[in-house]
């Protein structure tokens, strides 16, 4: 069988020479480079350059290696999950009071309702990755219900596990859970507090103070004060005080028993938010009368309430903690929780619809 031969581009004799030296080029430098025997590498013009050493800082450092939950048994490097912790020191450092302020160091995570359009809704709206996670709040590992705004007077970190997390909390949001880790007593002596004054008439006074008892017992105060306003916001209020003594036993020991309890007070006023009636947007709803489109915006500093709005919450809760050790390898850990919140709400939101509009606009 002949094949067929292209004769439209025939292999000139110069194409095979180029090709050939072109082939030698690229080898020669490779057998350069093959050292000998007894051959040593030349290098001309070398230069030592100083070195660098780069540390890390020891002032600043909000980073926590580990979770509190025993269930974690690898650092938070070591752990296939995205978890995010936020530490009180920095929180503290930010000003933050209450949960929802905190979880602003955590992306994804969010609240909402917060007075948009006269709606609002009491306590931690918090919203993960676009799923209600009010639900999915917990303190010391067991599920808070509580439709109030909790304050982190008494938390030593926040810990957010995003994503399915049924093998640590049980039930949850699917897009993951909030854990407050509360402060216990430690062995030593310390003692720390905080006054603030801010615009609005804030105000927040805080004190810790840690007493070791004996050899394996320590006491635990937390307080906390707050009669403080909203800037930029008339009427509006956020009034509260609570205290958190906590005892521990067997600290340094193999079993420990740590008994908690806290009590929170407030009396606030909630915020319904401004109409949108004249703001950047809006849009008449009634299209025989455009000049709406126009009206005068709302002052925002104004309280579109009623004197009778107010938000008033007594939170109290017990928390029995036992651990026990029998191995580096095994322990035995139980929690036992007796809570209850009372919450007496109220908000006026105020609504403007197209017949009542006249003198709005005027």
């Amino acid at each position: 069988m002949t094949f067929i031969k292209s004769r439209k581009h025939p292999a000139s004799s110069s194409l095979k020479a180029a090709t050939l030296f072109t082939s030698l080029a690229l080898a020669l430098p490779a057998l350069a480079t093959q050292p000998g025997d007894n051959a040593e590498p030349q290098v001309s013009n070398a230069k030592n350059l100083p070195g660098v050493r780069v540390e890390a800082a020891t002032s600043g450092d909000y980073r926590v290696d580990a979770l509190s939950s025993a269930k974690f048994t690898e650092s938070l490097l070591d752990t296939p999950q995205t978890v995010t912790v936020i530490s009180k020191d920095l929180f503290q450092e930010q000003g933050a009071t209450t949960l929802t302020e905190a979880l602003r160091n955590s992306a994804g995570v969010g609240t909402f309702y917060v007075g948009e359009n006269g709606s609002t809704s009491t306590g931690d709206a918090v919203n993960m990755r676009g799923f209600d996670s009010s639900g999915s709040i917990f303190v010391d590992g067991v599920r808070d219900l509580g439709t109030i705004s909790r304050d982190v007077f008494n938390t030593e970190q926040v810990e957010v596990t995003k994503g399915p997390d049924g093998t640590e909390y049980g039930r949850t949001s699917p897009t993951g859970a909030i854990n407050m880790v509360s402060k216990q007593p430690l062995l030593g002596q310390g003692t720390s507090a905080s006054v603030s004054y801010g615009s609005a008439q804030q105000k927040r006074a805080t004190a810790d103070w840690n007493q070791q008892l004996g050899a394996s017992s320590a006491l635990r105060l937390n307080v906390m004060g707050q009669n403080s306003g909203v800037p930029g916001r008339d009427e509006v209020k956020n009034d509260r005080w609570g205290i958190a003594p906590s005892l521990a036993f067997g600290l340094g020991t193999p079993t420990r028993v740590y008994l908690d309890y806290l009590h929170v007070k407030q009396s606030n006023v909630p915020d319904g938010g401004v109409p949108t009636i004249g703001l950047p947007g809006y849009t008449s709803p009634d299209a025989t009368r455009p000049f709406l489109d126009a009206a005068p915006g709302v002052d925002s500093r104004h309280f579109y309430g009623t004197a009778q709005d107010h938000d008033d919450v007594t939170a109290d809760m017990f928390t029995a903690i036992v651990e026990h050790d029998f191995s580096p390898a095994v322990a035995l850990h139980n929690t036992l929780r007796w809570g209850r919140t009372q919450q007496d709400y109220l908000l006026t939101s105020c609504r403007f619809a197209a017949l009542n509009m006249n003198e709005v606009s005027r």
